[in-house]
């Protein structure tokens, strides 16, 4: 009976997250459902999305994507694999291993030109030579599109939405739920008008179906992969680039890649950011973006929901991918987020993210120089002086 119940609870779950579940992994067929010609790189120093203006596809140059987990696969991952999450139910246990410091604007502040914090799973706020924003502002009880199913939260935000300080922009990797989340997006718009959004393609008409940027009290600029839009503040012009990651897009039921997925880039005049967004290790990308872009000061890098690796290794970077794209991008610091907030289905037990992290990076004398951490929810990051 307890088989049957996680089975029915499971079998929904993936489900909700996916809408729509294919019914094969094929690389081959999600490219060619995609149609068009596959993008030429020598268009520019980064690769290009299958498209044809329908719906979006990595493109093959990404060895390493093994297409979207097939409903055949479902009952391999129920029946053959053991689910190590183990998240305590007991509220004090999490207070100890995962805590969240509460803070408002007023805490947000600091006399480095480039500081952070992490909000829970893959938002980031981030304050970068007096410009203000974050990535990818996710504040739901549940990252789903019902509030009975779905991945739900564990760790409360440290951060109501209505404490945020005024932000300049947003950036948006892409429409997962546990990624865009509506109702953070509209009431983080309605508090800062004029803010902008930076979104990946085919994102826009989603934006203004919540009645963003179609008044003129704020501006959605989207962009493709190698594309940059330009953001100007007291005098100051910030590049914001849109990179490419290896993942996928649903948000309903018939929408599968309808929106491209990405990582974003902020670069400043003496500081530069990343974030990668949901990715699998496209590798060779990564190695671009560290020779084009950075060195960056700051990178946001997922290092959660990972395992049974057959299952996420397309999706999902583990930690030791993790180290490897904050070394590919030649970051000098970097943070470990997508972990320790939502219930996200993958069956590593919940700590084992952060832990993992630390004993890979203290076994990495060749990356002494740098510093690849998690920090606890609420807390401030600073950058080091620049030498």
């Amino acid at each position: 009976m307890m088989r049957l119940k996680r089975y029915i609870l499971l079998t929904l779950f993936l489900i909700n997250v996916v809408m729509s579940v294919p019914t094969t992994s094929n690389r081959e067929k999600e490219e060619e459902e995609a149609g068009g010609e596959y993008g030429n790189e020598d268009e520019g120093p980064f690769a290009r999305p299958v498209k044809n203006g329908k719906t979006f596809a990595n493109p093959p140059s990404f060895k390493n994507w093994g297409g979207i987990p097939g409903i055949f696969q479902i009952p391999k991952l129920l029946f053959k694999e053991t689910n190590l999450e183990n998240v305590p139910t007991d509220q004090r246990i999490l207070d100890v291993e995962i805590p969240v410091h509460n803070i408002t604007a007023s805490d947000f502040q600091s006399n480095s030109d480039l500081f952070a914090t992490w909000l829970g799973h893959a938002t980031v706020l981030v304050s970068l030579e007096g410009v203000k924003f974050i990535t990818d502002p996710v504040w739901a009880e549940r990252a789903s599109f019902t509030s009975f199913a779905g991945p739900k939260r564990y760790r409360p935000p440290p951060m109501e939405l209505e404490d945020l300080p005024e932000l300049d922009f947003a950036v948006v990797s892409h429409d997962h739920y546990d990624h865009l989340d509506a109702e953070a997006v509209k009431k983080i718009t309605d508090m800062n008008p004029g803010i902008y959004w930076f979104v990946p393609m085919g994102m826009k008409s989603w934006m203004e179906g919540q009645g963003i940027g179609i008044d003129g009290s704020s501006l959605v600029t989207e962009l493709s992969w190698g594309e940059h839009g330009t953001f100007e503040k007291n005098g100051k012009e910030f590049q914001i680039w849109c990179l490419p990651a290896q993942h996928w897009g649903q948000r309903g039921p018939f929408d599968r890649n309808r929106r491209l997925w990405s990582g974003w880039a902020v670069i400043g005049e003496n500081r530069r950011f990343y974030y990668s967004g949901d990715t699998g290790n496209c590798d060779s990308e990564f190695k671009k973006f560290g020779k084009k872009l950075g060195p960056f000061d700051l990178a946001a890098i997922p290092i959660g929901a990972y395992e049974p690796r057959w299952f996420m290794k397309s999706q999902h970077i583990n930690p030791e991918e993790a180290i490897g794209v904050h070394e590919m991008i030649r970051s000098k610091n970097s943070i470990g987020i997508h972990w320790g907030t939502y219930h996200m289905g993958s069956y590593e037990y919940y700590l084992e993210p952060r832990d993992k992290l630390k004993e890979l990076m203290d076994a990495r004398e060749d990356l002494k120089d740098t510093n690849f951490v998690t920090i606890e929810m609420g807390r401030i990051w600073e950058a080091p002086d620049k030498k």
